[in-house]
């Protein structure tokens, strides 16, 4: 496995902890006029879709469970390797099978689990991480859970309690932990859609500060400005980089999705993030990460925003990127021996083409190597559900 892979896996359980504002102790462009569509909507394509290629995904992704029915993350710091349980990676998980309507079973059992050990997740003994305590609440509701009795605990009352009501910062998630404050847009987004599918009375200021954070160029910043700040709006606040990563206004996307049919302000917001997300992609269909470069796991949760947004075409061709990097793909003329040490490994995504030769190198029997394709593969595998019939143009 190469050194940049095995720095991928490291740093795999530390980004899912910033996504969720969890606790550091933790683990050219088409012009678009489509109104968006709520999640869930069926894609009006213009092309017949191949489903063979999400349901290997999906299938592979769930092979990867451990006997607690949850993900983990195997990574290596300092010559020393560790592997945990992904709850994040877990949720993803399950979120993207509801997306794409399969293993319904599966995914009930990941929720179980995920609530057997939720505390640890979401923080305790004092320590409330809103992003993570966010995420799990839009998977309870999601899946039809009681928001105010999961894994024992009262999950919407959990976030609310973590929302500022401060004129200046008001709507905005914060964290109660002595190892700082990580909220930001992603664990924001998730609270703004749980919150307004609960009917919470605080959804309405937390959707208007993640509104705040979407840039005048229509993608949506990670971090929050500082507390003191008199302004908190992304393009008010001068003195903090905005970070524009596909990935994070596709993930705000993808939650913003079903709040648009009654929210004009959502609708415009999803306007913008749309355009900008078209002028993002490459004209093979991929997208990059600005510090990581082009990818499955940008790609594929960009054209998941685009599907839900709407872009069939758009989505489309993220979909046959990301298919490209699918391990021995039914119909695609692999056999064994192109296949190497991946055979057996159907429906994997690599990360790129390059994790995609070193796995026909390696394999993935470690868990160092396997891990940078789970982390990857479950929040890219939905965009697949775009992905075009064998044989058509891409």
């Amino acid at each position: 496995m190469s050194d940049r892979l095995r720095l991928f896996a490291a740093g795999a359980a530390a980004l899912v902890l910033v996504a969720v504002g969890a606790s550091a102790c933790g683990s050219d462009s088409p012009e678009s006029g489509t109104d968006p569509v709520p999640a869930n909507a069926p894609a009006a394509s213009t092309g017949a879709s191949d489903p063979r290629a999400l349901e290997l995904a999906a299938d592979w992704l769930v092979g990867n469970l451990n006997a607690e029915g949850l993900l983990e993350n195997t990574s290596a710091y300092e010559g020393k390797t560790a592997t945990s349980v992904d709850v994040g990676s877990s949720i993803d998980l399950v979120l993207g099978l509801s997306a794409s309507g399969l293993l319904a079973q599966e995914a009930t059992a990941v929720t179980d689990a995920v609530a057997e050990g939720l505390p640890a997740y979401v923080g305790s003994g004092g320590e409330v991480y809103s992003g993570a305590s966010a995420k799990a609440l839009r998977l309870a509701v999601d899946q039809g859970r009681d928001p105010h009795d999961f894994g024992g605990l009262d999950l919407q009352a959990r976030v609310e309690d973590r929302v500022a009501t401060k004129s200046r910062i008001a709507g905005r998630l914060q964290d109660r932990s002595e190892f700082g404050d990580y909220a930001n847009s992603i664990g924001q987004s998730y609270a703004a859609a749980a919150l307004s599918a609960v009917g919470s009375e605080r959804a309405e200021s937390v959707t208007d500060f993640l509104l705040a954070q979407q840039c005048e160029e229509g993608f949506f910043r990670l971090a929050f400005a500082a507390k003191g700040a008199a302004e908190q709006g992304c393009d008010a606040d001068d003195s903090l980089p905005a970070e524009q990563a596909p990935d994070t206004t596709a993930l705000v996307a993808v939650q913003l999705a079903p709040l648009a049919e009654d929210d004009e302000q959502v609708q415009d917001a999803l306007r913008a993030a749309t355009e900008w997300l078209l002028a993002q992609q490459a004209d093979d269909g991929s997208f990059a990460d600005p510090e990581n470069g082009t990818n499955s796991n940008t790609t594929g949760l960009a054209g998941w925003a685009l599907l839900e947004l709407g872009e069939d075409d758009a989505a489309a061709r993220a979909a046959g990127w990301v298919r490209d990097l699918q391990v021995a793909q039914e119909g695609d003329g692999s056999g064994e021996e192109s296949l190497g040490k991946l055979a057996g490994e159907t429906g994997a995504l690599a990360y790129d083409e390059a994790s995609l030769a070193e796995g026909r190198e390696y394999g993935l029997a470690d868990p160092l190597d396997r891990s940078p394709w789970v982390v990857a593969g479950v929040q890219a595998f939905p965009v697949l559900a775009a992905a075009p019939a064998a044989g058509e143009s891409e």
